[in-house]
């Protein structure tokens, strides 16, 4: 009998561990099946352990300081090994017994996959061909199972302490790692993909829906399935990439779940990838000081409503990035030259709305003012430098424009938003942060041929010129002159004088009906508070305004039931403008839930429409905003029901 024999009677199927059979049932084992290698590898681990007999005490030590650090990124450490597999479904199911299944469709486990996951920190994967690579994820389940099944191709096996204990025989259970020695080592039917059945331990805590930024930069998975009791959860990612797009446009990432779509743009640059969010839902998730992920999303803002994601240092925890690393740096460097070359570039893919959230945004200028180096200090400085080495084909306006005036002004293209009165005070904080020049009117005004603007930017350089010729004790030059003088129209001739007026007494607006549309009612008070309660009033509601009280709401009264009810009333032109709450405002809507709404009036003219929203709603994305000190909300026009 040879030695090849010899080993395999002293193959994996050892009487210690009864739940080893041999291969298929048929009496022997088999050398080449991937069971009789698990079995050698078990064989392996408990030499280990005999030959150095406190390894596996020390192990376990580390485990449990690794497994306590990296408690709550347990599904998106499984979630990074399914993507890196090529899964394209996850599927997520919570059981009744507080034990859970993580399947995939991804590769099936080889043989050196699994010794990966039984050593420490080691792992098959390279840097750079895959988002995880440093072979910890998986062990990140040792913060919340007492035992994991596996089973994938045609293998199962277990982790499990007391039986590994057993094993390694007198060995106390507490001095054994979980994830460690593989027992249970079985021949299964067939299936495809990955599946993790894991029981889990009394201070194992569950975990909810996963963070759907966690989905933007995957590679392949393209459906999350969340199952438990209460129902099932559908997260979808659609990317698009377009074939043949210019340098830097990564195309598009869709999430579509059941709170409703969020939309991204992608920009790639070296090292780094940027998601613009397109809409308010992606607004929300994003938050309005941003995210930066290693892939996967970590606990650092970036100071702009955008994700940044790379192959960056992280903290042990996986939750915050290592800003004094090189690699970090240079990620947001990349993220910063990717940003600059939209903002920087009118008709680039994300030019127009890389603007707007720019400044819909918080003062950049905070971030930069911080005492040590953060992600957002590092982007934003960065972006501060690249946006000074370009040239622009437009600068900042002193004087509001009108849509119809930007391409007069600036033929090459300008970002609209830059010029509205609406984002007055953001662009001037934008000019100087970023170095933005300044509209030179005068030398517009000198040139040849002054260009046709409207009549409302006509009135507001005229008042501007006069102004400023006041300021500096001079007269109008002969430019400014002829353009006031043109701007004033044609001289007309003294009108005759006229008997004065008969004098004619004001009465009240009257009260609306109740069918008479907000668009009517809002051209007799313009007011928003009293547009709204005038409005409500005639639709059974008996509201009285106490703005001017600062009792931290402007109506109060009774609903057509006679249910007692406060309302707060904002103004917004369009349904995922921001609005903002200030912390009395707050207070008082969480010490009275359910008697406090907000009264939104959306739009003017004949569009405008006034709804309500519970602000207290779960699910309702808000956000504090320490330089003001409110809470400002994106994502709640899902939230809102419509006043008919």
């Amino acid at each position: 009998m040879g030695r090849q024999h010899q080993r395999q009677r002293r193959g994996p199927c050892r009487q210690a561990d009864p739940g080893c059979r041999p291969d298929h049932g048929r009496g022997r084992p088999v050398s080449d099946t991937l069971a009789w290698r698990l079995g050698h590898l078990q064989e392996t681990l408990v030499r280990e352990n005999a030959q150095a007999p406190g390894l596996f005490g020390e192990i376990a030590r580390m485990e449990g300081l690794l497994a306590e650090t990296y408690r709550d990124r347990v599904p998106y450490e499984l979630l990074q090994n399914s993507d890196d597999a090529g899964s394209h479904t996850v599927e997520i199911t919570h059981r009744a017994d507080g034990s859970f299944v993580w399947r995939n469709d991804g590769r099936e486990l080889n043989a050196a996959d699994i010794e990966a996951l039984c050593r420490s920190a080691s792992s098959t994967k390279q840097r750079g061909d895959s988002i995880g690579y440093r072979g910890i994820g998986f062990k990140s389940l040792a913060a919340v199972a007492t035992r994991i099944d596996v089973r994938s191709g045609n293998i199962g096996f277990a982790f499990d302490r007391d039986r590994a204990a057993a094993l390694l025989g007198g060995v106390p259970v507490g001095s054994v790692p979980l994830i460690r020695i593989p027992t249970d080592i079985r021949d299964e039917e067939p299936q495809p993909g990955v599946a993790f059945t894991v029981t889990r331990s009394a201070t194992g805590t569950a975990f909810g829906t996963i963070d759907p930024i966690a989905a933007l930069f995957l590679r392949h998975v393209g459906r999350i399935v969340t199952t438990s009791e209460s129902g099932s959860d559908t997260l979808r990612i659609v990317r698009d990439a377009e074939p043949g797009a210019p340098p830097g446009d990564g195309g598009s990432v869709a999430l579509h779940g059941d709170s409703g779509e969020a939309r991204f743009a992608v920009l790639r640059h070296g090292t780094a990838t940027v998601a613009v969010p397109l809409d308010s839902r992606a607004v929300a998730l994003a938050g309005v000081r941003g995210r930066l992920a290693c892939f996967l999303p970590l606990q650092d803002e970036i100071g702009l409503p955008v994700v940044v994601s790379g192959d960056l240092l992280t903290d042990p925890s996986r939750t915050h990035a290592v800003v004094a690393d090189a690699s970090t740096r240079q990620v947001l460097r990349d993220a910063a030259t990717a940003i600059a070359e939209q903002l920087s570039t009118p008709g680039a893919p994300t030019f127009d709305r890389l603007w707007e959230l720019l400044l819909d945004g918080e003062d950049i200028r905070s971030a930069l003012l911080a005492a040590t180096d953060t992600a957002a200090k590092v982007l934003l400085s960065a972006l501060r430098e690249a946006m000074a080495s370009r040239r622009l084909p437009f600068s900042y306006s002193t004087l509001v424009l009108e849509p119809e005036d930007v391409p007069v002004l600036f033929p090459q293209g300008a970002p609209a938003a830059l010029y509205t009165a609406r984002n007055r005070a953001s662009a001037r904080a934008i000019k100087a942060t970023l170095g933005l020049t300044t509209f030179d009117f005068n030398a517009l005004l000198a040139g040849p041929d002054v260009p046709k603007v409207s009549a409302p930017l006509q009135t507001r350089l005229t008042e501007h010129l006069t102004e400023l010729a006041k300021m500096h004790g001079r007269r109008l030059s002969e430019a400014e002159r002829r353009f006031v003088e043109s701007a004033a129209g044609p001289a007309t001739e003294e009108p005759t004088k006229e008997a004065p007026a008969a004098v004619v007494e004001r009465t009240p607006p009257r009260a609306p009906s109740r069918g008479e549309p907000l668009s009517e009612v809002l051209t007799r008070w313009r007011a928003a508070e009293e547009a709204a309660r005038q409005y409500l009033n005639a639709r059974g509601w008996d509201l009285r305004d106490v703005s001017t009280q600062n009792v931290g709401y402007d109506l109060e009264g009774t609903q057509p039931d006679g249910t007692p009810v406060r309302l707060e009333v904002k103004k917004v032109d369009r349904p995922d403008a921001r609005f903002a709450m200030t912390n009395n405002e707050m207070s008082l809507m969480l010490g009275t839930p359910g008697g406090y709404y907000l009264a939104i009036v959306v739009g003017d003219g004949r569009y405008a429409k006034l709804v309500l929203l519970d602000p207290s709603r779960e699910g309702l994305t808000r956000e504090r905003v320490c330089r003001r000190w409110d809470w400002e909300f994106t994502d709640w026009a899902r939230f809102a029901l419509p006043v008919e």
